[in-house]
């Protein structure tokens, strides 16, 4: 399970989209409502997750979403599953616990996809992500990321990174190590 705190929608639905289509099978993506992060799924496909591997669900309530994920995580048959969630939306330990663990019975990716306003409340997720969508990338058909690892179980925070995904390839390009500027 990983955190993905997002900038804006699109950024954070496209990132999570390459890891998703790099999950190798059936993908699961939850919203409630009328969540900013709604896939659109020929958008996904020019980030590697295929319609033809996508389910998608929209939950009418915020129990019936963490439900759905921790379902899926729990499928062998789901390589990843993703939530997306809104600004005002909390997640305890406890249910995040639940959903690690959910996810290493069923061995695929779970992510948390949440806006960059939106509370960070502690967790048992694996890793914790910030996402930034980067202007004056080389065409609209390769978007271009910030990537900072906020929080991992295994070592401190890294980065930030520089990344291009590369559509007509299928590959991602690092950019390298950007330094932090002074804020």
């Amino acid at each position: 399970l990983h955190e993905v705190q997002a900038d804006s929608p699109g950024a954070g639905a496209g990132f999570c989209a390459v890891l998703l289509g790099r999950s190798g099978g059936s993908v699961l993506w939850i919203a409630t409502g009328d969540e900013a992060a709604s896939p659109w799924p020929p958008g996904l496909a020019r980030h590697g997750l295929l319609p033809a591997n996508l389910v998608l669900v929209r939950a009418a309530r915020a129990e019936d979403a963490l439900w759905a994920m921790e379902e899926s995580l729990r499928c062998p048959a789901v390589s990843g599953a993703l939530l997306a969630l809104g600004e005002d939306s909390r997640l305890e330990l406890t249910t995040t616990r639940r959903l690690q663990l959910a996810a290493e019975t069923g061995g695929g990716l779970g992510l948390l996809l949440r806006p960059e306003a939106a509370r960070m409340e502690p967790s048992a997720a694996t890793t914790r992500w910030r996402v930034t969508g980067l202007q004056g990338a080389e065409s609209f058909a390769d978007p271009s990321w910030r990537l900072e690892l906020l929080r991992a179980k295994a070592g401190p925070p890294a980065g930030p990174w520089a990344v291009t995904w590369r559509a007509a390839t299928g590959r991602d390009d690092p950019r390298g190590r950007l330094r932090h500027r002074a804020q």
